[in-house]
C-alpha cells in the first residue's frame, strides 16, 4: 500500500499577542510596507494590518518566522484586506 502526500500551501498563522504597556507580537508578517513613529502597516500575505501610535519602533522583525514585535503607544489596529499605503497627504490632514 503506498501513501499519498499532499504538499502543505498553508497560509502563516496570523494572530496579534497585545502586552498592555509593552509590546505587541504579530504572527503571519510576510514583509513591512511602511513604518514610521506613527504609523506601521505590515503585510499579512492577502491582508494587512494597520498600527497607529506614538512613538512606534519595530523591535524586531523575522520573515522566515512570519514574526514581528512592535513597541510605542499604540492607539489603534486596522486589519484591512490587500496591501494598503497611505498617501503622504492624507497623512497630513487626518
Amino acid at each position: 500500500m503506498s501513501q499519498i502526500t499532499v504538499p502543505s500551501t498553508s497560509k502563516p498563522q496570523r494572530s496579534i499577542n497585545i502586552n498592555f504597556d509593552v509590546n505587541i507580537v504579530i504572527n503571519g508578517v510576510t514583509n513591512m510596507i511602511e513604518s514610521d513613529e506613527k504609523q506601521i502597516i505590515c503585510n499579512l500575505g492577502d491582508r494587512s494590518l494597520i498600527i497607529t501610535g506614538q512613538k512606534l519602533t519595530i523591535a524586531s522583525l523575522d520573515t522566515e518566522k512570519c514574526l514581528c514585535t512592535v513597541t510605542g503607544s499604540i492607539e489603534s489596529l486596522k486589519y484591512v484586506k490587500g496591501k494598503q499605503k497611505q498617501s503622504l497627504l492624507k497623512r497630513f490632514f487626518k
